[in-house]
Order: C-alpha cells, then structure tokens, then sequence
C-alpha cells in the first residue's frame, strides 16, 4: 500500500502544476472538411509512365498523394515541421524519388514560409529534412534526368526581409551537402529553372527581387532578369538581347521538351510586361504578346511535352497559345463568376503520352481535363481549405461557417444523421468573394458575412437573401480603411449590436441598418513614406503594394464577457486601443508592452473573463523577418503586461482564445500547431494529438456543447468533440480516479440516406455515438473498470486498459451488451475475397449485432481501479424529432432485451447442437435416425434463433438499416409469443436438457426389490455408448462380471452416482449423461474429451 501512495502523489505532483502533450493524446479531433471547395495548390505532379500515381503540393495544407488518378488521397506529409510548398519535383531516372521545396513562391500577404528542402525515397510515403532551412520560400526544383543526386533549387528567400540564403543551390549527393551556384545580392532570390531538353548543364534561371511588409509590397528591381549556365552552374551569363531594360519584376520560364534552345518567358516590367521567347538559347529575345496578367501572384508558364509550339499560360484564367505566343486562347472553363472552373491557377501537369489529358491547379483546388481543356472533373475531394475566420451558430446540432481564401464562405454541420458521416452535399455556399469572419446571430437566421477589404453582408442563412451593409463615407479626404481580413463581431450582451474593424471601429445597435464611428483608432500612417528596399511607397512602380490594398487598419476586437462597453482593438501598424465607455473615450496602450519592438503587428486581442481589465494580446512580426513569439497578457485595463511566450517556439501567432468556463485556460493557434495553457499563460504545450502540422487561423468553442471548433488555412475544419477534461483539469488531480462532467446525449438513428455513392468521395466524420465520457486515472492501476446503472441495475459494463495521468476517453454507445452472433466467414473454394482493408469507403460503424437502445433517463456511470471509483451522472434524453413518450421507449427497450434473451438461449443451444451434429457425422451414417433427429432439433433451434435476431432488427434495425424508436406493434408482439411457444416446446426435449448440461434418466423397467440409496454397496450390469452409438464398454462382454459399487461414495462418475439412486432391484434405467457430469475435457482413449455418455444400467443387488 505504501508503493502505491507514493506513485499517487508522484503523478499529481508531475500534473497539478500544467498539462503535457501525453495527457492529451487520447482527446482527438475530427476532421469535418469541408473538401469540396478545394484549396490553393501550387503543384501537381504524376509519375510519367503511370500516370495513376499523382502527388500535389498545396500552400499550406501538406503534401498529398493519390495511387489511383485522384479517386481516393492520403495526406503524406503530416508529421514534418512545416507544411507549405513551393514546388514538388520527380526525379526522371528513379520515380521513388523526389524532392519537395517548402514555402510558397507567390508572394501574397498570407503567403506560407518553409524550411527547405525535403527528399523522399520511398515515393512519397515518408519525408526527410535535407538541408537550406532558412530559404524560407523556394520557387522551383528540377532533378538531372539521368543522375537523381544533382538537384538543382531556385531559392526565393526570405519574403520579409534580407538575407544571404536565397539564389540558385546545387547538389551532386543528393541533398548531403549543398553549394550555392548563383547568388545575387540580399534582396533578390531566384524564382524559377529551367533546363535544356538535351543538355542537363544548361539551365536558365529566372532571378527576382522583391520584398513585402506589412503595410505593402515592391515587386521588382535591379536585380530580376535571366541567368544562363552552361556548365552546371559553375559560371552564369546574364542574358538582356531584346528583354526589356531597367527594373523587372516577377519572370517565369520554361523550356521546349522537344528540343534545344527554345525558351519561353513572361517577364513583369513597368513599360513591356509580356510573353517573350527566344529561338536560340536565349542570345534574342522576342515579345511575341503583351499579355502577362498580375505576375506577382502568378508568371506560370508550360510548355506542351510533345509540341513546343504550344505554350500554357495561368493566371486568373487559363491561357494558351498554338503559334509560339502570337495570339493566345482563353480557355473555356468558365461562362460567368462562380459558374464552370475555379479562376486562379497555378500548376500544370500534361500527360507526357497525351497532350490532350492534364491536371491543372490553383486556389480552387484540382481539376483534370481529358479533351484539351475542352470539359474538366474537379477533384473535389481534398480537405486543404484555408480558412481566415470561423463562427458557429445554436441550431441542434450546431453548424460552422468560414471565410475561406479564394473560395467564398461555407456553412456546414458540425455532425448529421447521415450514415456515411458529413457529406461533401451538406456543405452549402452562403457568401461571394474572399470569405473572412463569419458571425451568426443568436437565436436568429441572420449571418453577419465579410469578405476583403470592409465588405459586410447580413445573409439570411435559410432563404440565401443577401443585403449589403458596408458603412459609408461621404468625405472623399476621410476615407475608411479596411483589412483583407476585415473582423466582424457580435455583442455578447446584444445580438442586434455589430461591430466592424476598419481604421475606425464601426458599431451598429440595429443589426447593419445604420453605423455609429469612433475616431480612427491607428497611427495613420502614409505608407508612401515608408520604404520597402530602399523605394518609397510612392515611387514603387511595379506590383505596388499587391494584395495590401491599404494600411492602418484595425485586425482584432473585443467586447468584454463582463462589461459591454468595454473594448479591445489591435492594428495592423501596432496600436492595442482601450476603451471603458462603449467606445467614446481610448486609450492606447501597446506604448506599456516592455520590450516590444514599435509598429507590431497585432494579430489577435480578446477580453478576459477572469476581470474587467484583463485581457490578452498576440503580435506578428513575421511581416519584419522577426519568427518570435510574443504573447501578452494585462490585468489592469493595459497599464502593465506580462510576457507569456517563453514556453512557445519560433513561428507567429494567429489566434488566442480562452475557455468559456475556465478563463485560466487558453488555446494559442499558430503558424504550425496548437499550444494550451493551463494557468492563465504560465506555461504552454502543444496540443498536438492527430493534429497535422498546418496554418490554425482561427477558433471557438460553442457555448452549449463545448466543442473546440478549429478554422485552419489549409486543412479546413477540426473539431475536438467536448473540452469539459480541459476546463475541468484543476479538479481532477487530487483523487485516485475521478470522471469528468458527461454532457447530455440524444438517442437517434443514423440514417442511412444515400445509396453507393462510389470510392471518390471524401467524408467527414461524425461525433461518437453515445455518451462520451472523459475521465483520469492518477494511481498505478493498468485497468479500469466502467459501469453503467439506471435505478441500480446494471446496464452495462466494461474493462479497460488506462495509462496514468492521461485524460481517457470512452463512449458509451447508450445501448445494452450485443447480442451473440455467428461471423459468416464462410470459405468458398475457388474464391478468394478482399480483406476488409481493401473495401472502401471504410464503414463508419460498425455492422456487428448491436444490443437494444436504452430509454431516456438519468444513468449512472462509475469508474473504478483497484478499490477506488468515482461516479457521474449523465442525461441521455429521447430524440427530439420523434413525438413519443418516455413509456414509448420503454415498451421497446422491455420488448428487445425479452427478445434478445430468448435469442441468447437459442443460439447458445443451437451452438450445442451444430457440435453435436458435427461430432455424431463424423461416427454415424447420413440416414442414421438418430443423427436425424439430432439435425432436425438443431434446425428447429435455429429457426428461433434467426426469427428472433429478424424480429429485432424490425425495431432496432442492423447493418446499415436504421431501426426505429417506436414502441412494438401488435404484430410485432404475436410474432414474438409464437416464438416463445415454440422455444417452451423444444425446453422440454431431452436435447434440451443435455445441452444444458442435465443428467437425462428414462427408466426401461421399474423394479420392485430394495432401493438403491447413497452410501449402500450395490451390484449393476451396464452397457455403455457415445452419443452416435459407438460401444465402448460392457459389464455383459464375455468374461466380465457385474460392476460393484458404493454409491454416492465417488468410486463412479457423478452421472452414475446421481443416475442409479433411487432405482430398485430389478429394475433398467437409460442414462444420458453430459460431459460436465462424465469425464469431462479429459481424453480416455475410446471416451474422447467432451463426450455424451449413454449408458443401460440394470440394478442386480443392494446390500
């Protein structure tokens, strides 16, 4: 006892301070999708001479790939560091290699930054760092085609800020070591390769100097144009022979697959943006069109492999051209906005065998053409939406709504009654444009929708009705400001008040009708004063301030949980504004955070529970090149500040939000992952679970149902389903076992409404079925033992394997233990069939017998280790779409569990039965009247058996057929009482009884001499049988002598000593007798072990 003490309190000791990331490794999350709207992919790859084999590299979603031409995805880099790409390259010579360069090439305020580069050896199964960690964004890498060491890797570099790790990098040991063969200058990195068709040590590299903060981008300079080598790198030439002079700005290339010497190129230039070409290696250039739309954000260009002629260009639409750039054909994918392909493309993949057949990619996710991008298939399948912001609403069950980039806002539910799960079909359309903060109104079908830059919409969500709100200035010299991701926000106090961030936070008290203004809340700052490379903001002259249509902008607000007039903002230029009056009076307080650097980004500000004047803020500085944390938290309206970041890592922070129930614990989203807090800040660990490494932008937990909803921007949505162990974590370290809070659960049936739908499609999961019940073992126990009571009678149990110290979860499916079932796991010969593993979709459920649904009520549930427990209570209640009484549904529960218990006594008997059968073939013939008769009981058996199990899932359902929640009919009831009459006829058969394991007695004749009783010395002459009629042994044999005996005295077989007594001189007896009362499992020879004993006994002599 005294062991067990001391590694008690070594446990709590280790817990009651935090959480680590094994306590909560069993809370997992589920990953709800939405996938069919895609999300930005920058490239897609497939193996040239299998072209079924298809990987994508999406921006901040992780590498994904496909063995069956994008039937089915698997996600295959979720346990690296990072998850965004700028390219993804297959080396020619060994398709069992590739190389992957991290962080995006595309330049936007959202863009993605990476770690390098990556090498995978096993086609893309698993994934190994291989070095250039700090060049950040990498734009393309191209593999020699016969030797797949030599790598070639056009390093962007930092985005944000200088640095000396960007240019062209070369590898001949396949990513051991690597040397910089290109290098420029601090500001300019290489966006893009290409290599000759017959020369591998020709390659062209397409330099590139740009540079984005936080308040704009400068797109070009010096230092962009095009490189030449000729020797593998070793020496470069820059090439300027009919190129535009003077600053450039973004330039894409690509090379002939057919020949030397043809190169393509778009080229971004303030005066000659266009298409370019040159038919001799690159000495002239040519521009054979002007067209070149935004080429920061795009400059894709890609040749056809078998026609060099024909040249692909991506941007907002899908360009090509037949006549080496003459006159270029927009493609017909689309006949209006929102209608046909997705615009924004990025990637293309042509078939190398036929040109006609092509993958193409963008924000929109993946589509395939097979007619030469006459008609496409979208590929809609792949969760890797990118979310800014998120909202929930109070319907049952709840739904969540998202502003994703590029892809307009999307509602869906967080759960469904589908049997598949969440459908690709539940997810509908509910806003245009980019979508951002999504807020639905309490109690209400309003949606208050945001889109870029201060678009606000009220949306009713049931009839798709959309008004426009902006506010409006009518001072063309005082202009509103607004963010790309413009914040939006309801009163918690009032569902009619909404606030809107702009340089200004705008309230209205009448829903949108009308708006009231502070005074503009930052510093409003002219950015054209600001320099970004040395160029004033005024003077930049290509890609201007691209994707950052303004600056001074609020980013984040906050209405206190406790005071509605009071107000939190945060800027985009560094400002965090208090107000305690309902917006009239500020004060900006960022000026009192000890050692942050001036003008941060604020990326999130939320008012605290725990006081009025508590309250947390993050900051970005990644827009500066500056990857730290910072995290802030204030108890006295901003006058002080208390550093919170120094258990984070390096990467920037997006979201903070605190439990609605314990204000001391906080959830932090990152660039990369999920960190959690159990004090308030003190400390932080990730919270990693089945998390994968991706963008988490946004989040909530519902006020009702405590979910922890995730807004990813990249992975679209993951809910870790009831947060009551996190808010409750404090309570429970001091005992040896404690459960906590089980929230009601509804009685329902999945409904299994949609009918073979195919492999394609991807599902989101639903939440466990049943009561999810959370709970912690703080002692040395291995096992814990859980029981379900209603009224003191058990209703379930179950014993399970636990780790101390680590939140359990477990779900009680609110039904009663299964019936008994038989697995048809029958062999046919000739036939082999698939494993389990190969039928897909993978059932969600599982389609085993399931017992009978309990009745709504209060249940009791206890967990126990050792001689320790703890009990909780938890509500199942009935479902709310069906009219019935608590009495309706415990008719039914009383009429299955009747039902299932006869069930039970029939298969057990039939079991018997079919090894008797088994047994008694293998001695006696096929007419042999006993076998006969023997075959003929164990049909009759099963006959009830299976009339039983078919009359329960009248009621309960099976498989993928849901039951009902109805009370028996009458037929159901007769159906139920012929069954039961048949089964009383077959429990008095002797076969009843010998299954059973009762001694059966038949007297042949009944004597009249002395009885026969316990401890009397009798004689008897016997004759002994198996139960199919083999003889194997006689006191009648010749030369034996009748068997003499002391009854009861254990001299015989319990069978004999039971058998005998009572019998009189004179008189016969037959005796059946069971294993159990025979010889058992033992094995004598010509008794084989579990053998039923017949015996003729004829009683001599009683002394």
């Amino acid at each position: 006892m005294k062991k067990y003490i001391i590694h008690f309190v070594f446990v709590v000791g280790l817990t009651s301070q935090s959480i680590t990331t094994d306590q909560l490794s069993q809370l997992a999350f589920r990953n709800i999708g939405p996938s069919v709207t895609g999300g930005r992919i920058h490239d897609v790859e497939s193996l040239p001479d299998n072209p079924a084999v298809v990987f994508i590299a999406s921006a901040s979603g992780g590498i994904w790939k496909s063995s069956n031409k994008g039937t089915t995805w698997k996600p295959v880099f979720d346990d690296q560091a990072v998850s965004t790409f700028g390219d993804l390259a297959i080396s020619p010579s060994n398709p069992n290699i590739l190389y992957a360069g991290t962080g995006e090439q595309q330049n936007r305020q959202s863009t993605s930054w990476g770690n390098g580069m990556y090498k995978s050896t096993d086609q893309g199964e698993s994934w190994r760092s291989i070095g250039l960690e700090k060049t950040y964004h990498i734009g393309r890498v191209i593999i020699h085609p016969r030797n797949s060491k030599i790598v070639y890797v056009a390093a962007l570099g930092n985005l944000w800020k200088e640095s000396k790790e960007r240019g062209v990098y070369k590898t001949i040991d396949g990513g051991k070591s690597w040397e910089k063969v290109l290098f420029l200058n601090e500001m300019t990195g290489v966006v893009d390769l290409t290599m000759d068709k017959n020369d591998p040590n020709t390659v062209y590299a397409a330099t590139y100097q740009r540079m984005r903060k936080a308040w704009g981008f400068n797109g070009g300079g010096s230092g962009s144009g095009i490189y030449k080598t000729t020797n593998g790198g070793s020496s470069w030439d820059k090439l300027s022979n009919g190129l535009p002079p003077g600053n450039k700005g973004r330039i894409g290339l690509a090379a002939s697959r057919t020949r030397s010497n043809i190169i393509y190129a778009t080229i971004e230039h303030a005066d000659s943006s266009g298409f370019y070409r040159s038919g001799n290696g690159g000495r002239s250039w040519e521009r054979m069109n002007k067209l070149n739309p935004r080429p920061m954000y795009y400059s894709h260009i890609f040749v056809d492999p078998n026609n060099d002629d024909i040249v692909y260009m991506l941007a907002t639409e899908f360009y090509r051209t037949e006549d080496k750039g003459k006159t270029f054909y927009q493609m017909p994918t689309r006949p209006t906005y929102d209608v046909g392909v997705h615009s924004d493309h990025h990637s293309l993949w042509i078939n190398p065998s036929n040109s006609n057949h092509f993958f193409l990619a963008g924000d929109a996710g993946l589509h395939e053409s097979w007619d030469y991008g006459k008609s496409y298939n979208r590929l809609n399948n792949i969760p890797i939406g990118q979310f800014y912001g998120i909202g929930v609403d109070m319907d049952i069950p709840y739904n969540i709504y998202g502003g994703m980039q590029d892809n307009h806002s999307w509602v869906g539910p967080s759960a469904t009654r589908h049997w598949l799960g969440i459908l690709s079909d539940d997810w509908r359309q509910i806003g245009f444009g980019d979508g951002m903060y999504q807020q639905p109104a309490p109690n209400s079908s309003i949606l208050y929708n945001a889109t870029q830059n201060g678009n606000i919409v009220r949306v009713d969500r049931k009839t798709g009705n959309i008004q426009g709100i902006k506010p409006f200035s009518n001072d063309p010299k005082d202009k509103n400001r607004y963010d790309w991701v413009t914040p939006i926000m309801i009163s918690k106090q009032s569902p009619n008040r909404v606030y809107l961030g702009g340089n200004r936070l705008f309230i209205s008290n009448n829903g949108g009708v009308s708006w009231d203004r502070t005074k503009d809340l930052t510093k409003a700052i002219n950015r054209d004063s600001l320099k970004i490379m040395d160029v004033l903001g005024v003077d930049t002259k290509i890609s201007r301030n691209d994707g950052t249509s303004s600056y001074g902008e609020i980013i984040s607000m906050d209405e206190s949980p406790l005071w509605y007039k009071i107000l939190w903002v945060g800027t985009d230029d560094g400002n965090v504004q208090v107000s305690r009056d309902g917006g009239k009076i500020w004060n900006e307080v960022s000026q009192n955070i000890y050692g942050l650097p001036s003008d941060s980004y604020v990326s999130r500000v939320i008012s605290s529970k725990k006081g009025r004047g508590t309250a947390y803020v993050t900051f970005d500085r990644h827009r500066e090149g500056d990857w730290s944390p910072y995290v802030f938290r204030t108890d006295d309206y901003g006058q002080t500040w208390q550093d919170l970041s120094d258990d984070l890592p390096s990467g920037s922070i997006n979201v903070i939000l605190e439990h609605p129930d314990n204000p001391n614990v906080l959830f932090l989203g990152t660039e990369h992952a999920v960190f959690i807090s159990m004090n308030s800040g003190n400390d932080w660990v990730e919270f990693n679970s089945n998390l994968p490494t991706t963008l988490y932008d946004d989040m909530v937990i519902h006020p009702r149902e405590k979910d922890l909803v995730l807004g990813t921007h990249g992975r679209s949505f993951w809910v870790l389903d009831d947060t009551a162990p996190l808010a409750e974590w404090s309570e429970s370290l001091d005992s040896p076992v404690h459960i906590y809070s089980i929230r009601p659960t509804t009685l329902f049936h999945y409904w299994k409404d949609t009918s073979y739908r195919g492999q394609e499609e991807w599902t989101g999961p639903n939440p466990d079925y049943g009561a999810i019940i959370n709970f912690i073992v703080n002692s040395n126990e291995g096992q814990a033992f859980i029981e379900i009571k209603r009224r003191n009678k058990t209703i379930r149990s179950y014993q399970l394997s636990v780790s101390p110290g680590v939140i359990n979860r477990f779900v009680w499916d609110l039904k009663h233990p299964p019936p008994p079932f038989i697995e048809n796991n029958k062999e046919t010969p000739g036939l082999i069939k698939p494993d389990k593993s190969e039928l897909l979709p993978i059932p969600p459920h599982s389609l085993d017998a399931k017992g009978p649904h309990v009745s709504p009520g209060v249940y009791t549930v206890t967990v126990s280790v050792g001689n320790k427990s703890h009990s909780q209570t938890v509500r199942v209640n009935g479902d709310p779409k069906l009219n019935l009484r608590t009495g309706d549904y415990r008719q039914r529960e009383t009429f299955l569990l009747e039902l299932h218990a006869l069930h039970k006594q029939a298969f057990t008997l039939n079991e018997k039965l079919k090894e008797m059968v088994k047994q008694s073939s293998k001695r006696m013939k096929a007419d042999d009247k006993k076998l006969i008769a023997i075959k003929g009981q164990q049909k009759k058996v099963n006959s009830i058996r299976s009339s039983a199990m078919r009359l329960a899932r009248e009621l309960q359902g099976g498989g993928v057929r849901q039951g009902s929640f109805f009370p028996p009919t009458d037929t159901h009831k007769d159906k139920f009482s012929e069954l039961l009459k048949r089964w009383k006829e077959i429990k008095g058969s002797k076969y009843d009884q010998e299954m059973n394991g009762e001694l059966i007695i038949e007297d042949i004749i009944v004597g009249d001499g002395a009885e026969a009783e316990n401890n009397s010395v009798i004689t008897v002459n016997y004759t002994g049988w198996l139960r199919d009629g083999t003889k194997f042994d006689s006191s009648l044999n010749p030369g034996r002598e009748p068997f003499r005996f002391t009854l009861g005295a254990g001299q015989v077989i319990k069978g004999w000593d039971e058998g005998v007594a009572g019998m009189k001189v004179g008189g016969k007896r037959k005796l059946t007798i069971p294993p159990i009362m025979g010889y058992g499992n033992r094995d004598m020879h010509v008794i084989p072990a579990n053998a039923t004993l017949v015996f003729e006994v004829e009683l001599l002599v009683v002394e």
